[in-house]
């Protein structure tokens, strides 16, 4: 299902648009302010309208039984994985001996992916025809991303801190999850709209890859590249996130999960960096933001190596 050819296109291609992105801030075309505008704009209209397109721009809807069983995939990963990274976290604590204060920042980066910004443009161009329908469970999972995140995970991203966290109901009012279910009424319904306005939110929506890869390249130049590579034991738990948990946890995936093309979107969704909602919330709970934004600016550059190697290994192993 997964062409590594036009994954590792893919992946290239992201990298430049990432370099671009990077550059234009380095020549203050881009500035905090703006990437902060911009940001917005991805996040609040042409990310919400590329999930969906994803419905809109399908010749042939997905069965009821498949989006079903990704539902309760997604919500089996998302109560699981906070025990799993608790355990991890806990064991590099008493052998690496991490800071504690950082436990809980550990424990979400772990557990939470870049499943919107680079996910979901790499589930389209690596499952080739099938890219539109990777694109809505990818939608479908984003809904149970955002439920978990502004959940439990403003809770977890301020274990081992003094300040203590509660979620607000009102963070899950977000676009990304009201678009999300707007897409599965927009399928559930069967609804169809005029060419004019399905060809609009086509065209806005696809503009999400690119502006995406331009912000993370943004991003990553506003950190001080000497401050970066200077903790080594950021490498080990993206090795560890990035590597090592996603091929043990492979088989687990292909025991429940039947549907080749489930699977991969729930797996290279998985294999994505960090997301960037943990220096959001890192940043409005109180935690080491310094420290986030290094992990996941190491995460981010790993992932461009790890993603088809770990694709590839399993490919060989399982």
């Amino acid at each position: 299902m997964i062409d590594m050819t036009v994954l590792i296109h893919q992946l290239i291609q992201l990298f430049i648009i990432m370099c671009i992105g990077f550059l234009a801030l380095k020549v203050n075309i881009l500035n905090e302010k703006s990437i902060h505008a911009l940001n917005r704009f991805v996040l609040d209209i042409t990310l919400p309208l590329m999930m969906i397109d994803s419905v809109l721009s399908m010749k042939q809807r997905p069965e009821g039984s498949e989006v079903a069983t990704l539902f309760g995939a997604s919500i089996v990963f998302y109560l699981i994985m906070p025990i799993i990274a608790f355990i991890i976290v806990k064991i590099m604590v008493k052998t690496l001996n991490i800071v504690r204060s950082r436990q809980g920042a550990y424990m979400f980066m772990l557990i939470f992916s870049n499943v919107g910004f680079m996910g979901i443009p790499i589930l389209q161009a690596a499952c080739g025809v099938h890219g539109g329908s990777a694109v809505f469970y990818a939608a479908v999972l984003n809904i149970f991303f955002n439920l978990s995140a502004f959940t439990y995970g403003v809770v977890m991203i301020g274990y081992g801190e003094a300040k203590k966290t509660a979620f607000n109901l009102k963070s899950l009012l977000t676009p990304g999850i009201i678009s999300a279910v707007l897409a599965i009424t927009i399928y559930l319904l069967d609804i169809h709209f005029p060419t004019t306005v399905e060809d609009v939110v086509g065209t806005v929506g696809g503009l999400t890859s690119p502006l995406a890869m331009i912000l993370v390249g943004a991003t990553l130049a506003t950190i001080k590249l000497s401050e970066v590579f200077n903790e080594w034991k950021i490498y080990v738990f993206s090795i560890i996130k990035q590597f090592i948990l996603p091929i043990l946890l492979y088989p687990v995936f292909r025991l429940f999960l039947g549907d080749s093309l489930l699977l991969n979107v729930l797996f290279i969704e998985f294999l994505m960096p960090i997301a960037n909602t943990a220096l959001m919330l890192s940043d409005e709970y109180g935690a080491d933001t310094k420290f986030v934004s290094k992990t996941i600016f190491i995460s981010t550059v790993m992932s461009l190596i790890t993603i088809p190697l770990t694709i590839y290994l399993c490919g060989i192993i399982y």
